[in-house]
């Protein structure tokens, strides 16, 4: 009789081991395809992605702004933004531009709860950031409200930030609370996004900072710098150095309308 109850007890151990497992290879597959068209690839953790996507990928690797990475067409080596616009980031890292295949990839990893992704993505930022030669001392994301949080059941930058430190061994530390939400950043022009922003974030309480830190913020796409700039601020004069990191950067484009912002994202 004990034998019995034992071996059922084993049965059913093993049918939620396998349930747990079948769920986790839903989050995180490992026989995963590329990223981008979900081909077959030869060495995932080689490259992520196929060789037909390779020649269409829209890599940030052109032109751009020393400070916030967004691709420049002219000369300059800062851009309009970042000349008018007071920066508390040293310098943001972004691997890709926000167009194309990576922007489909992007609002899939995001509205669609492809988690798995973000090891991927994480690996491109790590790419990035590691041949800087910059030593961080530890990683901070871009943090929602429990709310918005809840809704989407997870959130994408402090994932990314995660994955990233089991990267590069750095500590990922929660520095910064989101208050309130306001109206969806992506509808909103470059000044709203400005205005829209201020009191939105804080530091989180009970955080502890050093004047000698210098740290990684990571969120997943940069546009217009409103948000990452401003929870650099919140600690600009409380650490060494704030950098930032993103999977994508969002180019501006000018509006010659009187009645539109001059900036606004493509």
């Amino acid at each position: 009789m004990e034998k019995e109850k034992m071996r059922k007890s084993n049965k059913i151990g093993l049918f939620f081991k396998k349930c747990g497992q079948s769920f986790m290879n839903l989050l995180f597959p490992e026989d995963i395809k590329c990223l981008f068209c979900g081909s077959d690839i030869p060495n995932f953790d080689d490259k992520p992605y196929c060789d037909e996507c390779e020649k269409v990928l829209p890599f940030n690797d052109g032109h751009r702004c020393l400070i916030c990475d967004e691709p420049i067409d002219n000369e300059a080596n800062v851009c309009d933004s970042c000349q008018k616009n007071k920066r508390f980031f040293v310098k943001a890292f972004c691997p890709f531009v926000y167009k194309g295949l990576v922007r489909k990839a992007i609002l899939n990893y995001k509205d669609k709860n492809k988690r798995y992704m973000a090891k991927s993505f994480a690996k491109f930022i790590a790419n990035t950031v590691t041949k800087t030669g910059i030593k961080f001392d530890y990683i901070s994301f871009v943090p929602m409200t429990k709310k918005k949080e809840k809704e989407r059941s997870f959130n994408q930058s402090k994932l990314l930030a995660k994955e990233l430190g089991k990267l590069l061994e750095l500590e990922v530390k929660e520095v910064f609370e989101k208050t309130k939400d306001g109206r969806l950043q992506k509808n909103s022009t470059f000044k709203e996004r400005q205005e829209n922003i201020v009191g939105m974030y804080k530091l989180k309480d009970g955080v502890k900072l050093k004047n000698s830190d210098v740290v990684l913020i990571v969120d997943d796409i940069i546009t217009t710098c409103a948000t990452i700039n401003y929870c650099s601020g919140l600690i600009v004069n409380k650490v060494a150095g704030v950098y930032v990191a993103a999977i994508a950067r969002n180019k501006l484009r000018i509006v010659k309308d009187n009645k539109s912002d001059p900036l606004v994202p493509f």
